[in-house]
């Protein structure tokens, strides 16, 4: 899983270093997929071999011609960026992805679980206090809360009550 945040820099060639953590979480992989987010935050998302297969195996599930299938197929898999990470760690990173990115000297890397960012840090701090302001909502803890309470309850712990609520109230 990709995890943390780390701040980085590009090099004169364009090549990054992938943190250490990342590389962990890529199992050994070398490849590294990266393109544009999909939700318009202006960051570049990517992973390794396992979420390509992933993402294959969703849109795989899409009927072939249907229009979302096309879309996600030409960001996804024709957008992205086929690179091969080196043996310090290091990728290149295209030109046009940094432009689309704004990615200039200073970068930062931010784990998205089966995925990572990679950001320009002033894009990186106004999305972060975004998300924190979402994150402390109080549907949004409800919403975890549920999600949580379901997992406990797959795993074998329906006793599980669910978390109390900023407000006090059970989610």
């Amino acid at each position: 899983m990709f995890v943390s945040t780390y701040e980085s820099a590009i090099d004169a060639k364009g090549r990054v270093s992938i943190p250490a953590s990342f590389r962990a979480a890529l199992g050994g992989g070398t490849r590294i997929f990266l393109w544009q987010a999909l939700d318009g935050s202006g960051c570049l998302e990517g992973g390794g071999e396992a979420l390509m297969n992933m993402y294959r195996a969703t849109l795989t599930r899409l009927a072939p011609q249907s229009e979302v299938r096309k879309a996600l197929v030409n960001r996804i898999i024709a957008g992205s960026a086929d690179l091969k990470m080196d043996e310090t760690g290091r990728i290149r990173l295209p030109e046009e992805l940094c432009k689309a990115a704004e990615l200039d000297g200073r970068i930062k890397f931010a784990g998205n679980m089966d995925s990572f960012q990679i950001w320009n840090p002033e894009k990186h701090a106004a999305f972060n206090a975004a998300m924190e302001a979402a994150a402390a909502a109080p549907e949004t803890l409800a919403a975890f809360g549920r999600a949580y309470s379901e997992v406990l309850h797959q795993q074998g712990a329906g006793n599980y009550m669910g978390p109390k609520l900023v407000d006090g109230s059970e989610g």
